[in-house]
């Protein structure tokens, strides 16, 4: 075992452990002290580990982490001027804590329940859904992290979708953290009962905080013919660490659609597993990454389609500049019964500097014989002749840089269901690959 690791988790455990309070419902309470005690005996991954061999967290290993204040202050005008016009309901979590006086949730709850885990726990129906898809965590790109998440966690946000939610109404969860040298772990379930509509925005900033680390992980539960839009927006404070496992479930005949963006965080790393659960389920999934300064951005897909008739596309863009690392590992897994799977993934990267470095990894495993499979990667540089057309009709160097780079990262953002999202996106593609 890693030294760094392990003193790195015992600290946190015994941080932690006079502000962590176990549920008083007993499954709930079991899967806490279980991810306890795998905690205790297993270290967090390292680069030893094929799956995180080019995500160096050494420096988050040596970083001493404390809990952070419960009642940390926050200017309520700071926090409202990231909401979204286009959300009904914006639940904020202040360091992983469910905050009511920064939140504002829709009144009508009768097609979408929104609430933290105490509030879902206290409703039995609700309750029992909890139970049933709570830590469905398995397969590709469970690590430690997501233990750790499961024992520490304070808080949770829960979006329940009901048969009547036939349109995509937005649902805003703001994961905001405040703290220095603190370690925070935001939780997320979303269920979408059969036919069911729900967009979701996940999203995460940093105000006034540094050093810190966000643990995150969401989980989300699709029904037969339910839709889910879901968005990830990580913009954490450049200093920090993020840590993000998002796992989902698709049933017979549902659509997930994901928009991943990360453009934040010194560190980073989202493992992104969706499993095809029953027959004719679709995936399709877009990302952008952004290297900037000496960012490392690792961003490990996994598309499992254990049924036929599966539908899955993915296409993942990284734009690397400076000194940045950014790697993306996607794999797609057809198992033996799903005859008739339809999938494809791409993934370009866009390298800005000689020093810049981007690691790609496609692969696909294929048990089944009549299936429709493709993938491919490309790195490459700014095309000098685009450059030139551009500088040649007036444009000075800089402009038509940002101008090249917006329009390689606008495949991925350009059908954003959230409008008000590209502009904000725009800005950050603007100001980090300046050469």
């Amino acid at each position: 075992m890693n030294q760094h690791s392990v003193k790195f988790t015992a600290d946190l455990l015994t941080a932690d452990s006079t502000s962590v309070a176990y549920s008083t419902e007993d499954w709930l309470k079991k899967y806490q002290l279980e991810a306890r005690a795998h905690l205790e005996k297993c270290s967090l991954p390292t680069t030893a580990e094929e799956e995180w061999r080019f995500t160096d967290l050494t420096a988050l290993y040596k970083s001493n982490l404390t809990p952070p204040a419960l009642d940390e202050p926050i200017d309520a005008s700071v926090a409202k001027s990231f909401l979204i016009p286009e959300a009904i309901s914006s639940v904020v979590l202040l360091n992983g804590v469910y905050s009511s006086s920064l939140s504002t949730v829709s009144s009508d709850q009768t097609k979408i329940r929104v609430c933290n885990m105490a509030s879902a726990m206290n409703d039995a129906q609700l309750n029992a859904s909890l139970k049933r898809r709570f830590n469905s965590l398995e397969g590709d790109g469970v690590s430690g992290f997501c233990e750790m998440n499961t024992a520490l966690f304070k808080d949770a946000v829960v979006i329940h979708a009901n048969s009547n939610s036939s349109s995509f109404e937005t649902i805003h969860v703001l994961n905001i953290s405040t703290g220095k040298h603190t370690f925070n772990h935001p939780r997320l379930l979303v269920i979408a009962e059969e036919q069911a509509k729900v967009c979701v925005l996940e999203d995460y900033i940093g105000i006034g905080g540094f050093g810190y680390m966000t643990n995150a992980v969401s989980e989300f539960s699709l029904a037969a013919e339910s839709q889910v839009i879901h968005v990830k927006l990580q913009r954490d404070d450049d200093s920090a660490f993020h840590i993000a496992h998002t796992h989902v479930g698709v049933d017979q005949s549902a659509s997930y659609q994901n928009w991943s963006v990360s453009v934040g965080a010194a560190v980073s790393r989202h493992n992104l597993v969706t499993r095809q659960r029953e027959e004719g389920g679709h995936i399709a999934i877009k990302g952008l990454a952004l290297g900037h300064d000496k960012r490392i951005v690792d961003t490990h897909s996994c598309i499992e389609h254990t049924k036929p008739h599966g539908q899955s596309v993915q296409v993942h863009k990284t734009i690397a500049g400076d000194r940045s690392k950014v790697v993306f590992n996607g794999k797609v897994k057809v198992q033996r019964g799903a005859q008739q799977t339809n999938s494809s993934q791409q993934n370009r990267n866009l390298l800005l500097s000689a020093r810049a470095s981007v690691d790609a990894k496609p692969e696909l495993e294929i048990f089944a014989d009549d299936v429709k499979c493709a993938h491919g990667a490309t790195v490459g540089q700014v095309s000098e002749d685009e450059l030139f057309y551009l500088k040649s009709r007036g444009l000075n160097d800089d402009l038509a840089r940002n101008l090249l780079n917006y329009a390689f990262a606008r495949e991925v953002i350009e059908d954003l269901p959230i409008k008000s999202l590209g502009a904000v996106i725009e800005s950050y593609i603007r100001d980090q690959t300046k050469t």
